[in-house]
């Protein structure tokens, strides 16, 4: 469970909770990908690191 940071802020962004997982989880696979090819290193969970990304403004979400 994401606890940081708070899911409420990040919904907020995302606009709903079916965006955000959306573009989370996406994003989170992407940098599970990176991290096999050797490209990122973290010391958090894919998915913490997506969340802090998007919190952050590191990342956008686009929608169509």
């Amino acid at each position: 469970m994401i606890t940081k940071p708070p899911i409420d802020e990040l919904t907020q962004i995302a606009t709903n909770k079916y965006v955000l997982c959306c573009a989370v989880s996406k994003r989170a696979k992407q940098i599970t990908e990176l991290q096999a090819k050797d490209e990122v290193s973290t010391e958090v969970k894919p998915i913490s690191y997506a969340a802090e990304e998007l919190y952050f403004g590191k990342i956008k979400i686009i929608t169509e």
